[in-house]
């Protein structure tokens, strides 16, 4: 099994989120806060940690400088995941500290994978199969929009991820985008924006309109999809130790997602389970199982953005546990930052080329958070917006706090969980019970 664990290990050393160095406000002066997430000590080591530096800096009125020796120590929560540590920017200039341990971009080292785009003029008719066409959702008869949802289901469990091809009112997501750039650009009481890898800025939305609205965030066949698809409760109860050993299990027993559904691999009585530590999900309580609503974000991609690695945003507990939700506030193109994902590497698959989703605006593209993906380059002229929302089971490590965003960013996040979970859950318990009954 040792052998299992490093392949494991390898397998995601390279497309991990790694460590992560992030922006925050702290006692009315700005923090970066370094994070990470997964695998984080195999994959990214941060080689500051634990060791002492000697930084300078001058004294108020005496004009000299001074050596201050800087220590950096690892700070781990209760289920052994490293949460992270805080910093002023000038410090992490000084110790060449930056947002995912160097930025988050592309280095190009590696060749890059041939892409496949699903839509546009550089639109290849081998992309079809990752799209579902959903126009007319909303009004076409329960058996239709039933076979909607299967059929992006079982591409959901398939690749990864599907592109829900204008299941929204593409004029009421064009409204949006103006909303998002004023959201971003303006000061927002208690909200805090943050650096993203390579040059992106990701923000939490407050909780009122347009934002807050059901046609955007209710969605039967998006609350479908995702009740059935997320099973993996591996991390609810268990320390980072114990999701590895599940992990190793999962893989060398043929990586299925039906493997989550043992009973054996589901939530563990104990302290964890009762009460996940800071940078684990609290969603639902220690009872539920299946999906409920996370955290809803808005993120900004400017003209010039460098193309990001490839990475997952959660390596634990794996697959089936983490899904997000992109909604393109500005019309994607081949060239301005679209997301560009690995088809079938949530099951540990690598296909050798890459699929770039940009759909018409409307389109949703579901996917789940371990399948390995990247924002391409941005050659534009314009800023891109999307919108972001994310499903979780409980316990899941992303190394996100309530107050990440800033400290109002809990009290959002907890009124949109309480507008979603309603009906997010009765799709999750109709989906148990016919499971049961079965």
């Amino acid at each position: 099994m040792f052998n299992a664990a490093v392949g494991l290990r390898k397998a995601l050393r390279s497309s991990s989120l790694g460590g992560a160095v992030r922006l925050a406000r702290r006692g009315g002066g700005w923090k970066w806060r370094l994070a990470c997430a997964g695998f984080c000590s195999v994959m990214m080591p941060w080689r500051a940690i634990g060791r002492t530096f000697a930084p300078t800096w001058r004294a108020a009125g005496c004009g000299r400088s001074i050596a201050a020796p800087l220590t950096l120590r690892r700070v781990v929560n209760e289920a052994g995941f490293e949460v992270g540590i805080t910093m002023s920017p000038e410090e992490a200039e000084q110790l060449g500290l930056k947002p995912f341990g160097d930025g988050g971009a592309e280095n190009e080292t590696s060749p890059r994978r041939p892409k496949l785009y699903t839509h546009g003029p550089c639109c290849s008719p081998a992309a079809a199969q990752f799209v579902v066409p959903c126009a007319g959702f909303q009004d076409a008869d329960e058996p239709e929009q039933q076979r909607m949802a299967e059929e992006a289901l079982e591409k959901m469990r398939l690749n990864g991820f599907v592109v829900l091809e204008s299941l929204l009112p593409a004029e009421w997501i064009r409204k949006l985008e103006a909303e998002a750039q004023a959201f971003l650009d303006l000061p927002q009481e208690g909200l805090i924006p943050q650096p993203l890898r390579a040059g992106r800025t990701e923000g939490h939305l407050a909780f009122t309109a347009p934002w807050a609205s059901d046609w955007l965030l209710k969605n039967e066949l998006i609350l479908e999809v995702v009740a059935g698809y997320m099973t993996n409760m591996l991390a609810a109860g268990r320390t980072q130790e114990e999701q590895q050993w599940g992990l190793v299990q999962w893989l060398t027993s043929g990586a299925s997602l039906d493997w989550f559904s043992l009973p054996e691999w589901g939530p563990k009585a104990g302290p964890l389970l009762e009460a996940p530590p800071a940078g684990c999900s609290d969603v639902g309580a220690a009872a539920d199982e299946g999906p409920f609503f996370g955290r809803i974000s808005l993120i900004r991609t400017p003209p010039g953005s460098e193309p990001q690695k490839h990475h997952r945003d959660i390596n634990f507990p794996g697959p089936a546990a983490q899904v997000t939700a992109q909604v393109a506030l500005t019309q994607l193109e081949a060239n301005n930052g679209p997301l560009a994902y690995v088809p079938g590497s949530h099951r540990m698959l690598m296909p050798g080329f890459e699929v770039v989703a940009n759909p018409p605006l409307g389109s949703v593209v579901l996917y789940d958070s371990f399948c390995e993906h990247r924002g391409i380059e941005h050659h534009g002229r314009k800023d891109r917006y999307a919108m972001y929302y994310e499903f979780e089971t409980r316990g899941v490590f992303s190394g996100y706090t309530a107050t990440h965003f800033g400290p109002s960013s809990g009290e959002h996040m907890k009124a949109f969980r309480a507008f979603v979970d309603p009906e997010l859950r009765e799709h999750v318990l109709r989906r148990q019970g016919s499971m049961v009954g079965a």
